[in-house]
This record gives C-alpha cells, sequence and structure tokens, in this order.
C-alpha cells in the first residue's frame, strides 16, 4: 500500500513539474519600424511588468525619442530567466524582456552644408580645441582659416 502513495506522490510531482513547466515556454515577437535594425546597438533592454499571465500590463516606448532615425528593431521576449520566474510565481507576475536596437546606435546623424562646416572651422574655439588636443596641426588649422576668411 505504502508503493501506491509513492507512486501518487511521483505522479503528483510529476504533475506539478509538467504544469510549470508550460508556464515557462518561452516567445518572441519583433517589431521593425523604419528600415529596421536588427543587427544595430541595442540602446535600451530592461524587463517589463505584465500580470496574470500577461492579461494586465502595457509598455509604450517613444521610437523617435529613443531612435531619432526611426529606423529600429524591437524584440520582446520571455527568456528562460523570464520565464522560470512566471513559473515560480503561478503565473501571477509575467516579466517580458525588451530590446530596442536602432540603426544610428540612439544618436542624430549629424549633416552639415558647407556653410556649416565653414562656420565651425573658422570660429576661434575650433582652433583652442585643436590646440588642446592636437598642437602640432594648430599652424595648418590657422591657414586653413586665414584662407577661408580671404575666400
Amino acid at each position: 500500500m505504502s508503493g501506491k502513495k509513492t507512486m501518487r506522490g511521483a505522479g503528483a510531482t510529476l504533475a506539478g513539474a509538467l504544469f510549470l513547466l508550460t508556464l515557462t515556454a518561452c516567445y518572441e515577437h519583433t517589431i521593425t519600424t523604419g528600415a529596421g535594425a536588427p543587427h544595430g546597438p541595442v540602446v535600451y533592454d530592461h524587463w517589463e511588468n505584465f500580470w496574470l499571465g500577461g492579461l494586465i500590463g502595457e509598455a509604450e516606448y517613444d521610437i523617435q525619442e529613443i531612435c531619432p532615425s526611426g529606423d529600429a528593431t524591437i524584440e520582446a521576449y520571455q527568456s528562460f530567466l523570464n520565464g522560470l520566474v512566471t513559473g515560480l510565481t503561478g503565473g501571477l507576475y509575467s516579466p517580458t524582456t525588451v530590446k530596442i536596437r536602432c540603426r544610428t546606435g540612439g544618436r542624430a546623424e549629424l549633416h552639415l552644408d558647407e556653410a556649416d562646416v565653414q562656420r565651425i572651422t573658422t570660429d576661434e574655439r575650433f582652433l583652442e580645441a585643436v590646440e588642446a588636443a592636437l598642437p602640432e596641426r594648430a599652424d595648418e588649422v590657422r591657414q586653413a582659416q586665414a584662407l577661408l576668411q580671404d575666400g
């Protein structure tokens, strides 16, 4: 008789383990905005909080603020660790990992026209910066500034 109780206990343990295993299933969603950036640098990597198996909770992102170019790839997935936490809480807490990749790494691209370049390079602060960082090139900058101001 005690053998049957052991079998029942082992069956209940196996059933419980299978139930927890189903709660730890992994998934992934990928969203592309603009041209996307599937191989770009990760600029956002956080757990987002959801409850009751993901039924309660939401996450919103301002892609223009995070990736000024508008080219981003958003990956939302449940990692093994997310799934383990979900299983241990019986599905009450269901975290999801969100990663956002930007084509430009989260920085806006800089476009300068000829007038912008001339204004920057003829500014006295530019020469000061060159003298501080590359003193051996300061004479070249002075000569170039003189040519730009004369021409």
